[in-house]
């Protein structure tokens, strides 16, 4: 999605704090780029690095033709010379400013007719024109979140940096943040690299998703490929794929592999070569499992894979139920699948603790990993 030329983005970083090692290597075109992954990671330092804020031992940074860092030609902008809009997670307002005041703050050295055009245009956009006089004590969150994010990109940047944007706002007010966020992204048409540890923010605003674990970038790609086809079991868990499952090949030939699962013999087609006698690291997200009905035939295709199992588990989040099931007619204690369903299906269902089921998976929603 590298359309715009111009607004491109590369870095390469290398940084050795005590303790703690940066190295990545990323890209950014002109979309909504999400740095996912657990707290402590090192994605706050990542951006602060971006921004700055910190030197790398090694590296370099370009947005367009312009090099912020290049440590072998000796080239380090400083933060103010970088043309990079930087949120901080606590939104960093000036209390002694009102809101025109701190979106005006970015643009010092502006000819006074240009600044007083950009601020009416970014006043108009965030919807800030009832509290444009007032100090951030007298804002909501949702105000202070919009301010910040007008006095982030009043000077026009070259790219967009927000960590944990929405973290302390409560799930309405951030849903509707998102939104407005990617409305934005869209209308002034700015590259954005968002930090967040919050699975479901990750997959409601990402064009490309990067996963970050200790100082490193693990995988990258569209939202959808790293959501569904994670590169690893702990990507996989990190991206709520709970079903990670290893299954014993009994015979290995062209472009199939028969296996054993559970006790059923199971044929997988179009998959590379596995070797007989190794093992298969499957995947299946939650929500891809089917529950049958009680008086209900299931609607048998070609390649659906069946187990009984005994619901032992029932994990109520209200609008949702995360479901484990223990599989029957194996020995394998550890013989358990997770599916997860919303409320209404649950009661639909009438799914009782202790009850038997007939569980359904197509073979399409399955992940197969490649870890040779």
């Amino acid at each position: 999605m590298m359309s715009h030329s111009g607004a491109y983005f590369s870095a390469e970083i290398k940084l050795a704090l005590e303790g703690f090692d940066l190295s990545v290597e990323m890209q950014l075109g002109n979309e909504l780029g999400v740095v996912f992954g657990p707290s402590g990671s090192g994605k706050s330092l990542l951006l602060r690095t971006i921004a700055g804020l910190l030197t790398p031992d090694q590296g370099r940074i370009e947005i367009g033709d312009r090099v912020l860092l290049d440590t072998n030609a000796g080239v380090n902008l400083a933060p103010q010379e970088r043309q990079i809009g930087y949120m901080p997670q606590k939104y960093a307002l000036f209390p002694h400013l009102n809101v025109t005041e701190n979106i005006c703050f970015g643009l010092f050295g502006w000819d006074s007719k240009e600044r007083e055009k950009r601020l009416r245009e970014l006043i108009e956009v965030m919807r800030l024109d009832p509290v444009r006089d007032r100090f951030p004590n007298e804002l909501s969150g949702g105000e202070q979140q919009r301010t910040a994010l007008a006095r982030a990109i009043a000077p026009r940047p070259s790219i967009l940096l927000m960590d944990e944007p929405f973290a302390a706002l409560d799930e309405i007010l951030r849903e509707h943040l998102r939104e407005e966020l990617v409305r934005i992204q869209r209308r002034f048409q700015i590259p954005v690299l968002l930090v967040t540890h919050n699975l479901a923010e990750a997959y409601t605003l990402a064009d490309r998703v990067m996963i970050f674990e200790a100082g490193s970038l693990t995988q990258q790609g569209s939202r959808d490929d790293v959501f569904r086809r994670p590169a690893t079991p702990q990507i996989a868990r990190l991206m709520a794929m709970e079903n990670v499952i290893s299954v014993p090949v009994r015979e290995a030939a062209q472009d199939q592999v028969h296996i054993n699962w559970w006790g059923q013999e199971v044929v997988l087609g179009d998959v590379a070569h596995f070797p007989s006698g190794e093992s298969l690291t499957i995947g299946i997200r939650p929500e891809d499992i089917m529950i049958v009905r009680k008086a209900s035939k299931p609607l048998r295709r070609e390649g659906d894979i069946f187990f009984n199992g005994k619901l032992v588990k029932d994990q109520a989040r209200g609008f949702d139920h995360q479901l484990t099931f223990h599989i029957q007619g194996t020995d394998d204690p550890e013989a358990k699948i997770i599916v997860r369903v919303p409320h209404p299906t649950f009661l639909r269902l009438e799914l009782n603790l202790d009850e038997l089921r007939t569980l359904v998976i197509r073979p399409k929603v399955l992940h197969l990993f490649n870890l040779g």
